[in-house]
Order: C-alpha cells, then sequence, then structure tokens
C-alpha cells in the first residue's frame, strides 16, 4: 500500500517497505535455492540490524522456520542447538560466521549476511507452500532433563496473536516502534511483525544499547516511539531516567510489560512519571508454546492499590483455565494450575514427542483439542479477575527469561571433578533475584577457589550468560530430606567470602567506585581488582553502578565502561579524569 514509506531503520540506513519486501524476496529465494522448504529450521544469529530484519522475513518468505539464537551465546551452545534443530543453514554476520567456520559445524551451511550483503532485490517472493500448520519458529528454551527443548510454533498461533495485537492497540503508517529485545526472547518478534502489518516503522537499537535505560529513553525520545515493551525489571531503570528536565515522551501511546510479575508499586511509578503523555501500560502473560502472550489487562490507577496486577482476559481465540491436580476447574477464590487452549499452542517440542505428550495434554472439555499446562499457578477472585500465584514447579525467571535449574545442575555435573550439583535462587537484596549454586566434589578445601574459576570457565562455554550462578558453594553434602530429595531449606545462605588480602581502593577514584559498588553489591572489603561479574554482578546492576557514576561524575558515561572496564581499578582509571580538582567525590556513594 506504501512502498516508498519508511519500514526499518538502523543506525546507518533506512529501508523502505519496497527495499525491505524486494531484499527478503531475493534471499527468499537463494534459501530455497539451498534447500530450505516448508518447517525447516533456519538460524538466525545476528544483532540488530536492517540485515536482521531482511533475513528473518526471508526465512519465513521461503517457507523455513527462523530459529533465533542469542548474540552473546557461546559457539558451542549455538551448534549445539542448531545440531539439534536439524538446521541446515545459518543466516549469520561476520563476526559469528567466523567462528562457526572455525568450529566444527559439520554440514551446517553458513550464510553471511553482514551489512552490504543484501541489496539484491526480486520483485516477488518463492511460492513456498505454506499453510497456517506449518512452523514460523523455532525458540529454544531451558530444558528440566538438562537439554534445552525447541517450541515449535505454527503460523496460525503467530498470526492470531498479531492480528489481535493490531486489533486491541492499533498501529497506524508513520507510529514507530523501538526493536529492543533480544531476538531470542520472543516478545521480540511483537516489535517486529507487529508493526509490519501496519505499516509502521521498527527502529533498531544498536546492540548493546538495550541493557541501557537512558539509551532507551533517548532512542525513544529522538525518534519518537510509539511502543515499547519490557520485562518489569528493566522498566523501573526505564522510569528512573523519565525525569521532569527530560522531553516528554509525546508519541509514546502503548508500553508492554510481561515476562515477570508487575508489581503494583510499579504501575504507581508509571503513571506518576509518565503522566503527561497518552502512554498506557499493559500487563501482559503468557508462554511461549502458546504464542508468546495469552492475556492481556490495561493498568489503571485502580491497580496500584491492589496486592497483585491482574493478569487479565484471554486473547482472541484463546483460553484460560484454573485447574486442580485431576484436571477439574476450581471455584473462584480456589488457586490451582493455569492451562491455555485455543488458537496459540504450538504444535510441540521439536522432535521430542515424549516431552510435547507431557505439557501439551487432551482438553478434557473439548474434544479434539489440546491444552498446554504452563506450570504457573493462578486464582480467579470472586470478581472474575485473574492473578498470577508463582510456578508449580522448579523453573524460575530470572529478568524475564525462563531458567531450568536442571539444566545448570546437568551442565555442574558434567565437570569430572563434580559429584553433585544443586541450583536454586536467592535475593542478597529485595528484588535482586540471582541463581545460586551448590556442589560437591573430590577436591580438597584448598584447592576450591581454582575449582570454582575453573566451573565458571566451563559454564561460559556452555551456557549463556543468564544461566550462570552468581554464587558457587562448596558443600561437603547436599542436604536431603526424609524422601532423599534435595533440602532446599537446609542449604546454607550464599554468600560471598571477603578476600583474606583483598587490595582495597587508594585513589579517590577508586574511593569512589567502591562507595558505589558496595553498595549496589551489598557487599564491603571489595578487592579493586576483582571481576564484577565474577562478585555477583549483572546487566541490571551494572546499569545502577553506572547510573550513579553519571549522577556523581558525568551524564555522558556509557553502560558499556563497565563491560568494558569490570573490576574498581580499571574503571577507576577510564574515569579518573572526570574527578572534580577538588576531589570532593571521593569516599561519597550518589543515591
Amino acid at each position: 500500500a506504501t512502498p516508498h514509506a519508511p519500514a526499518v531503520s538502523d543506525s546507518a540506513t533506512t529501508l523502505s517497505y519496497a527495499e525491505l519486501t524486494g531484499r527478503a524476496n531475493h534471499l527468499a529465494g537463494r534459501l530455497r535455492a539451498a534447500g530450505v522448504t516448508a518447517d525447516t529450521p533456519v538460524g538466525l544469529w545476528m544483532d540488530r540490524s536492517a540485515e536482521m530484519a531482511v533475513a528473518l522475513l526471508a526465512i519465513v518468505k521461503a517457507g523455513g522456520a527462523f530459529l533465533p539464537l542469542d548474540p552473546d551465546l557461546p559457539v558451542g551452545r549455538a551448534v549445539r542447538l542448531l545440531t539439534d534443530a536439524g538446521a541446515p543453514l545459518i543466516c549469520t554476520d561476520e563476526q559469528r560466521a567466523h567462528s562457526l567456520t572455525a568450529g566444527e559445524t559439520g554440514t551446517l551451511t553458513v550464510l553471511d549476511c553482514s551489512a552490504g550483503t543484501l541489496t539484491a532485490s526480486s520483485p516477488t517472493a518463492p511460492d513456498s507452500g505454506v499453510t497456517g500448520d506449518n512452523l514460523i519458529s523455532v525458540y529454544y528454551t531451558s530444558g528440566s532433563t538438562g537439554t534445552p527443548k525447541g517450541v515449535a510454533s505454527t503460523h496460525t498461533g503467530w498470526t492470531n496473536r498479531m492480528q489481535w495485537m493490531q486489533a486491541q492497540y492499533p498501529l497506524h503508517p508513520g507510529d514507530t516502534v523501538l526493536h529492543k529485545t533480544v531476538l531470542s526472547f520472543d516478545d521480540s518478534a511483537v516489535e517486529i511483525f507487529w508493526p509490519l502489518i501496519a505499516g509502521a516503522r521498527i527502529v533498531m537499537l544498536p546492540p548493546g544499547l538495550h541493557r541501557d535505560p537512558r539509551a532507551i529513553a533517548d532512542w525513544s525520545t529522538h525518534h519518537h516511539i510509539t511502543a515499547l515493551h519490557f520485562v518489569p525489571s528493566m522498566l523501573t531503570l526505564f522510569l528512573d531516567e523519565i525525569t521532569p528536565t527530560r522531553d516528554p515522551l509525546t508519541h509514546l501511546r502503548h508500553v508492554i510489560s510481561s515476562g515477570e510479575a508487575l508489581r503494583p508499586d510499579l504501575v504507581t511509578k508509571f503513571h506518576d512519571r509518565l503522566a503527561h503523555t497518552p502512554a498506557r501500560l499493559h500487563n501482559q502473560w503468557g508462554a511461549t508454546e502458546v504464542s508468546i502472550d495469552s492475556t492481556s489487562h490495561t493498568c489503571t490507577p485502580q491497580d496500584e492499590q491492589t496486592s497483585d496486577v491482574p493478569l487479565g482476559d484471554a486473547i482472541a481465540n484463546n483460553q484460560v483455565l484454573v485447574l486442580d491436580e485431576h484436571l477439574n476447574p476450581v471455584p473462584h477464590g480456589v488457586p490451582g494450575e493455569l492451562y491455555l487452549a485455543g488458537l496459540g499452542l504450538a504444535r510441540g517440542y521439536l522432535g521430542d514427542t515424549r516431552k510435547t505428550a507431557a505439557a501439551f495434554i487432551p482438553h478434557p472439555f473439548a474434544n479434539g483439542q489440546r491444552l498446554y499446562r504452563t506450570g504457573d499457578r493462578g486464582i480467579r477472585r470472586p470478581n472474575g479477575t485473574l492473578t498470577f500465584l508463582g510456578r508449580a514447579d522448579s523453573q524460575v525467571k530470572i529478568r524475564g527469561i525462563r531458567i531450568e535449574p536442571a539444566e545448570i545442575e546437568h551442565t555442574l555435573r558434567r565437570h569430572p571433578h563434580i559429584r553433585d550439583a544443586v541450583v536454586t535462587t536467592w535475593q542478597p537484596t529485595p528484588g535482586d533475584r540471582r541463581l545460586a549454586a551448590y556442589i560437591t566434589t573430590e577436591h580438597t578445601s584448598s584447592e576450591n577457589d581454582t575449582l570454582i574459576a575453573d566451573l565458571n570457565t566451563h559454564l561460559s562455554d556452555q551456557l549463556p550468560l543468564y544461566m550462570i550462578p552468581s554464587s558457587i558453594t562448596v558443600l561437603d553434602h547436599i542436604p536431603v530430606n526424609t524422601n532423599g530429595k534435595t533440602d532446599h531449606r537446609a542449604l546454607p545462605e550464599p554468600h560471598f567470602e571477603a578476600d583474606a588480602v583483598a587490595m582495597r581502593p587508594a585513589t579517590e577514584a577508586e574511593q569512589l567506585i567502591d562507595g558505589i559498588w558496595a553498595e549496589v553489591l551489598d557487599r564491603t572489603d571489595l578487592d579493586i581488582h576483582a571481576n564484577f561479574f565474577a562478585l555477583g554482578g549483572h546487566s541490571l546492576l551494572a546499569t545502577r553502578i553506572v547510573s550513579r557514576l553519571r549522577t556523581a561524575l558525568s551524564p555522558d558515561i556509557p553502560l558499556a565502561l563497565i563491560f568494558d572496564n569490570p573490576t574498581i581499578h580499571t574503571m577507576a582509571e577510564a574515569v579518573g579524569h572526570l574527578l572534580p580538582p577538588s576531589g570532593t567525590a571521593a569516599g561519597r556513594t550518589p543515591r
């Protein structure tokens, strides 16, 4: 309808709808020639860019199912997922193409889709023969048996999801959506397909900046962003950046929160910080297995006074049931397990009929239909409001990402010196949820420091960063209850031992940074040469540290500072020139 309208922009280029479509058509033809047909998984391992959007559409146009990989994934795990899916081909960029070709990838075809490589155009897409029952995506989630499982979703489910989104929260030509979510997180697809079916524009946030709430706010203001998506933990940091001195986000209409429970106090903060904008906050809940989300609730001031923000009503052609252990409906006001039904259900787990049968069960009240067992617990209040109560199994969510502790335990046990391992969660400070590992080993206590360093390397080579525990504690034995199962309540509180010979801060810059780290990490006696991430730091805590440094020294300090300089000593060297001449900032912790 509007071939010359902008479809997707990144830092370097803007593609019109005609250019995006033509380039995707041409690449789709190349994929077909390489053997991609309906239901063929095709890897997609790229940073956010216009080329990534071309490759994504091309895979779908060729009839394939895109298999998104986290840009920061270790190459070994990337190859493992591609192999498990039976993907014959991957679209990637030059850097990752080199890492794949340097390793052992078997018969995998590596297609370089770097900037400048996808300029050829075709007027029509190949005839893929795809129907609604064919696959559109394969998203890998953490697996309880130690093996990730690939959720095989269909065009019917995703089409229903995107059409409902557009009907519920209409976008118009000229509107703009910020694509900031890592592609391996399924909500990212909403930031791409939703605007493209409406003639709106996608703005690609540069790689790495999805961790930086100030950059997200700046890009949202500069590009007149209409819709944003967050997990609640990042939404909190984003709202901290919305201050009276900042230009108002006058174009922002929709903010979507999902992936974690939305707290009433965050709803209050949203309404306070964005009071002078048309923005509304939508709480959504669902599962990758049921086309991303299945319920939605638009928040109101009344939600600020509740104990739990409602999950909302089922989206079009979806159904939410609250059932007991015998699959009988529970009365309003009685907790039960949440099950999902309807058009959104995935085909199952790729190549794993056993896991599929366990999670996708026959619908007890509708012949020929299925239910998905979410593992979430919920309750329907007397007024009909659906509320989330937590998990019914061991699965956890860390900053919106589903993690099966058992997969991390299996990875730990594969280390030759580990006898047993248990992984659980802990909160050193309220709201800061982390993973903690407990291990038993044949080593003597004097060798533990070396072993733990080796274990961190072992885990980093096989797992994404978000699955690496912040704490590893060596025990003589894993406590068990009378049934022989791990007694999680008997596990000691995770803690970090202070280094008896820790080097303390000497310069004014080191004293300033030490004070900030001590507050954010809730630790004292930090060694100025200790690595932030080895101390239990993660991306959200890194954001808080840089935010305090910006307040104390300069608003222009980039978030990348802490990733490039992850010790107190190296950070101090990097920012020392920003200290006031009088040195009055030394030793103070900005609040």
